[in-house]
């Protein structure tokens, strides 16, 4: 009886345990039921890229959440990994992706595209954009870039994917690689699925040949045509044009 029942409360503690482990999710409105729903799949890209999960919240809003991936779970304060996200009442209107290693940005961010529509994007194909766009920052560890965000296209009838890096953004030795994803406006997003009849017949922009070369093993050579990406280099970070708001 006496080892029936501490196996019992280990059991319990266990369980108890992995509760806790998991972020406290607000479900006010339907907005914060879809964001749920996407960082859920998320996660489990994540995992299958060999990363941590999204495993923090540090705030959570009606219109704005703060997230990210940290080496404890339910950390209080941001480490390498953040994820600010926009909120509309009904569905996700933006969200921004930073990590300071250009190392795992392909897998991290890659995890975020897959998630957009996890019954037609692979694994391969929604690593490559991030590869090709961290392999820049390898190659020119100093140079910043940021592309162009066309404000007249947001919120469309698919997703649209935008990058940048910020070499020693804040003084402090740090880089920080971003990715910004438009969500497509209401109608266009499933709660379960991801983006439902998104037009795909995008293509990215031609690309310098010494660009095409690959990083960490996959080769950005197909024309990656499933989101619209612009890239046009901008101001240094640190001026006042550095940095996109939309609102």
């Amino acid at each position: 009886m006496v080892k029936r029942m501490a196996a019992l409360l280990l059991a319990l503690l266990i369980m108890a345990g992995s509760c806790l482990a998991d972020p406290a999710w607000k479900e006010n409105t339907p907005a914060q039921s879809v964001l749920k729903t996407y960082i859920t799949n998320v996660n489990g890209f994540l995992a299958e890229n060999g990363e941590k999960p999204v495993n923090s919240i540090f705030e959570q809003f009606d219109s704005f959440a703060e997230l990210g991936i940290t080496g404890e779970d339910n950390a209080e304060m941001p480490e390498d990994v953040t994820v600010t996200v926009y909120l509309y009442e009904r569905t996700i209107n933006y969200l921004l992706l930073r990590v300071n290693d250009a190392n795992r940005f392909p897998r991290i961010a890659g995890a975020f595209l897959r998630a957009l529509n996890p019954r037609t994007f692979t694994q391969e194909e929604t690593l490559k954009v991030p590869a090709e766009r961290a392999g820049e920052a390898v190659k020119k560890p100093k140079d910043s870039f940021q592309d162009e965000v066309e404000e007249e296209k947001l919120n469309g009838t698919s997703p649209r994917v935008f990058y940048a890096y910020f070499p020693d953004q804040y003084h402090d030795g740090v880089n920080w690689m971003q990715m910004m994803i438009i969500f497509p406006m209401e109608g266009c997003w499933n709660e379960e699925t991801g983006i439902v009849d998104a037009d795909t017949s995008t293509s990215a922009p031609d690309r310098d040949a010494d660009q095409d070369q690959g990083y960490e093993g996959y080769f950005p050579d197909d024309g990656y045509n499933h989101y619209e990406v612009f890239s046009t280099p901008t101001p240094e970070p640190d001026s006042p044009a550095g940095e996109y708001d939309p609102y």
